[in-house]
This record gives C-alpha cells, structure tokens and sequence, in this order.
C-alpha cells in the first residue's frame, strides 16, 4: 500500500483550550518545573543560494545531533520542526543525489530495527512494506515506515551519561527516505528532520517521537523548549539549543507566562491573536475575533495575512539613508496580544540586516499559501498537503543575518547587489529597510487570518511547549541582544552599523557576457564544436569609489566625501 501524505495535517474539528489563559510561573516554580532536561545543542547553517552566478541569498537551518540503532548507533544531524509531525531520514537505499550528499540510515546494520505498518505494528512475515509520500515546502520524499532505538545526542556518549539526562533513548517509528527530491534538501547539511509538531500531525503516536518520549520518560516533565540566537550573537560562546524533557531556566530573563494551544487537533502550535498594535495602533485585521498565529521554528519570517502584509510591512518600512545594519534602526514596535500574554519585537530582530534598493524585491510574493482544493483534501487525510516551511529558511544577503524566507518559490529579483549599492549613486538611489515578513494566504480550517510566528519572534523569546495540556510559555531570552538592551539606545555612530563579514565580495560580484561573430571566430581558427569547450581571457577594467561620510560641527549637517 501507498499513501500519499503530507508534511502537517490539518483537522478540522476545533477543541477549547484546556487550561486558564494569564497564568504566569514564577521563578521558584520555573526552577522545578523545569527539572533536569536533555540539552541539545543546535548549529546555524548558512547556505548561499546562486542565481545567474550571484548569490542572491543565503538559506539558513538549525540543527542537532541524534543517533539510531543498536548496538553499534549511526549518528545524524536534524533539524527540529515543530510544523511536522515524524522523524524522517534518507535510506541507504536511496540512490537519489539528495541522499547521496548526506549520511544514510542503513536498517540493515541495526539489530534493533524492524519494518512498521502506519499503525506502527509489525510487518508480517511476507508482506510488503507500506510507504508514504511527504511534501515539504518545494519538495518531497518517499519513504518506509522503520521502527528503532532513537537517542538523542551524538553517538558516542556512554551509558551513565544517558542515565543522568532523562534516559534520552527510546523506540520510536521513523520514515526512512528511499527517495528524495534535489529541492530542497540537496544543498542543505542536515540529514533528516525531528518533527515535534503535536501528536495529530503524525500518522500514528508511535510516530510522534515527543509523544513517545513523554510517555518513556516518567521522571521528566512533558516540556521541550527552544532556543534560537542569530550567528552574530554567538561570540560569547552562546549557543543554540533545543532542551528535551523540561527547559533551561537560564535562558530566561523573566518569569514564563503560558498561552493555550487553539485548535489542537489541527497538530500545531497554534495560538489565538487578540489584536495585532504598530506602535500602539490596533491594525483592523484581527478585530473580528478569528486570527490565529503558529509558531513555528521553521520559518525566518513574520508571516502576515494576506493583503493585510502590505499595510503592515509600510507602516514599518523605513528610509535607510547612511545606515548599514537595518537592525540598528529606529522603527516602530509590533505588538502581539494573545490570551495571556502580549509580546513585542523590534526591528532588531525583525528587519532584515542589509537595507534594499528601492524597487528590489527579495524573496516571493506567494509567501506561504494554500488552495482551497488542496485544504478540502487535507481535511480528510489522515497526514496532509505541507502548508507551511520546513525548518530551513531563506535569508538576504550576508552570513549569520538571521533573514530569509519559507523555502517555497523563494526567489530574488535584480541581483543580490540590492543591499548596499555603489557609493557614489547613493544619493540618487533610495534604500530602504524592510521587514522579514510574507504574505500567508490560506483557507479554512488553518486560514485565512493566519500568521507565522518564526525568528523574528523566537530571536526574541525563549519558548516552552507543554505537550500536555498543550499551552506555548514566552519569556524573554537572556541572549546577548537582551540583555544589553534596545539596538535603539545606542549612538547614531553605533547605529550605522557595518557590512557583514565577505560583503564587499558579494557588491563586487558583476556579469560579463563577450559576444563574437563568425568572421573573428574564423580569424582564429575555432569551430563551432570547439566554441563549447573553449575558454576565453578578457580584460576588465573596474573603478570602485569609496565613500567617507562626516558629519559637520558647525553646519550640523553630514558632508559626503569621494
């Protein structure tokens, strides 16, 4: 048997939360609450994305150590998603090249594996094993079903350091890819994906792996809580991290408070939104009582109900001017209200680093998005249509920028030079600083007023999600940005900010296109057959102009020099 699947499901029964919204944790509490939970270290990954021999962006991912099988383990890297719901990694059967590229699971080695049904019971001697095919976002994969020993960690750890965090290992049913398409998983160094979406979104509880873990691991507490920091906030030694089992009170500057999960059957970790404010101006969006916000660790963006992107991203969109890191920039403030908590974010963390030329569009216009034929399927699959990001994000130019875009149909238009353009057209190019936000355009029973809580809030707040209940817990993360305070505060000096590290490689980055007739090609005695292997020298003469930029004590006013 074949099923076609996707990535999340989407029910559309809606359940009332279970818990009394407002409910704050105190630091005493937190301290037990939080237990003694498995810490999962998670490294960012910037890939850069080429288009006509540019870079035009970078992708970016999160991702932690894990190993499977006995006795010998077999590790891999993941990342972890809470927009899905199973563990999936390639196949050493698989041939395609996006396996190729990454360690494979061999079944094989293990003495612990077995092949599962959907149910996630045995399959019977003789039969044929079922499979499943999963979308995620641009992509898909093909896989069977494999029940084995999981741990997480690396897998060279001993015994007694396993005991002591929570007993991390367990039996657990995973999708081993046996096919794989090139987009989007070949250019990305993570081997597989950790889905920790709610136990709905799997295709049976022994496929959810959080839900396995809670009910293998009777010590702990049914929490897993996320850690995200942009690379440029790393220099301290901060790090990453996804705590397993409870969650890390240092990392929080303030006490938690907890919002309830809405709509819980749908499998995500989906909020109600009271009331979207820009600085302080309710925006008309959600007034009629039916926005809804998941969070989402998959996504880069701040996904915004479309049309209602449009009016939000020009409220905060600002005119560059001199400055070089959008983050410094002094712009308005978003508020989130949800039942129990109100949340802001500030353009250090939601504008994008590099400011953009006037008329340069990064990313699509799409944004996240769903046909009602495609939702009416998902609502009676038992595993549907992938509506949102994998954990793997799309960013503007420049390493460890912390921007980007959900991984479908994410494009650049105008070259990757729309960040900071040749100094001496500054003053007749206008830049501008732009929010990392998309547009979301998705039916009932997810949409239509739906929005993507990703970095831009998860750079800001440390997040906790109690599976039981379920409710989402926010507390502001003590990282560095945190707390030294608001980018704002500083000097106009310290405001300019600078270009990130290889930026002056990107902004030199030009195409040269050499035509030749017949006659010249003749001269030199090439054919056509030769042409296609022929390699041709020019020279190029390139004048750069550099900019110095002062400001005048008497005149009080800033002078450009050339």
């Amino acid at each position: 048997m074949q099923l076609i699947l996707g990535a999340r499901s989407c029910l559309l029964l809606v359940v009332p939360a279970l818990v009394a919204t407002g409910q704050i944790v105190g630091r005493a509490d937190e301290e037990h609450e939080a237990s003694h939970p498995y810490l999962v270290p998670l490294r960012r990954e910037t890939v850069p994305v080429r288009r006509h021999g540019k870079i035009a962006s970078f992708k970016t991912s999160y991702s932690g150590v894990i190993s499977v099988g006995s006795p010998k383990r077999q590790e891999f890297r993941v990342v972890f998603d809470t927009g899905s719901g199973h563990v999936v990694l390639p196949a050493r059967e698989c041939g395609s090249e996006s396996c190729l590229l990454h360690r494979r699971y061999d079944m094989e080695a293990s003495q612990s594996a077995y092949l599962v049904n959907t149910d996630g019971s045995p399959v019977a001697a003789g039969d044929y094993a079922d499979q499943a095919t999963i979308g995620f976002g641009t992509g898909e994969i093909t896989g069977e079903f494999v029940k084995d020993r999981f741990c997480l960690g690396p897998a060279e750890i001993n015994e007694s350091e396993r005991q002591d965090a929570s007993a991390p290992c367990m039996d657990v049913a995973m999708i081993m890819a046996i096919e794989m398409s090139s987009q989007p998983f070949k250019t990305f160094g993570f081997d597989g994906i950790l889905g920790l979406g709610l136990s709905s979104l799997a295709l049976s509880p022994s496929f959810s792996f959080f839900d396995v873990f809670t009910k293998n691991n009777a010590g702990g507490h049914p929490y897993f809580a996320v850690y995200l920091i942009e690379a440029d906030e790393g220099g301290g030694g901060e790090e990453s991290e996804v705590a397993i089992g409870g969650y890390n009170p240092q990392r929080l500057l303030e006490p938690l408070v907890w919002s309830p999960v809405a709509r819980k059957d749908l499998g995500y970790w989906q909020v109600k939104i009271i009331a979207i404010r820009i600085n302080g101006q309710t925006m008309d969006v959600c007034k009629d009582g039916t926005c809804h916000g998941v969070v989402d660790t998959g996504s880069s963006h701040l996904g915004v109900p479309a049309p209602h992107d449009k009016e939000i991203a020009e409220l905060i969109t600002q005119d560059a001017n001199d400055i070089l890191d959008c983050r410094l920039i002094d712009a308005p403030t978003i508020e989130i209200e949800l039942p129990g908590a109100n949340l802001t974010i500030s353009p250090d963390t939601y504008m994008r680093r590099l400011p953009l030329r006037e008329g340069v569009q990064v990313g699509s216009t799409k944004g996240v998005s769903m046909t009602p034929e495609e939702a009416k399927r998902a609502s009676v699959e038992s595993d549907s249509m992938s509506v949102l990001s994998v954990n793997v994000t799309v960013g503007s130019p420049g390493p460890g920028n912390g921007t980007g875009h959900a991984p479908n149909a994410s494009h650049v238009h105008n070259g990757a030079d729309g960040g900071v353009q040749d100094p001496a057209i500054s003053q007749k190019v206008k830049r501008h600083c732009r929010p990392k936000m998309m547009p979301v355009t998705m039916p009932a029973p997810l949409g239509p007023k739906l929005f993507i809580l990703g970095e831009p809030l998860l750079h800001r707040y440390y997040t906790v999600y109690d599976w039981s209940t379920p409710r989402i817990g926010f507390g502001l993360a003590a990282n560095r940005r945190n707390v030294q305070g608001p980018l704002v505060a500083k000097s106009e000096a310290e405001r300019r900010g600078s270009l990130p590290e290889g930026m002056d490689t990107i902004l030199m980055q030009q195409q040269l296109s050499i035509a030749m007739d017949s006659v010249s090609a003749d001269s030199h005695g090439w054919t056509d057959d030769s042409l296609e292997d022929a390699t041709i020298f020019a020279q190029v003469r390139i004048t750069v102009v550099f900019g110095a930029t002062r400001r005048d004590p008497l005149l009080g006013r800033k002078q450009h020099r050339w």
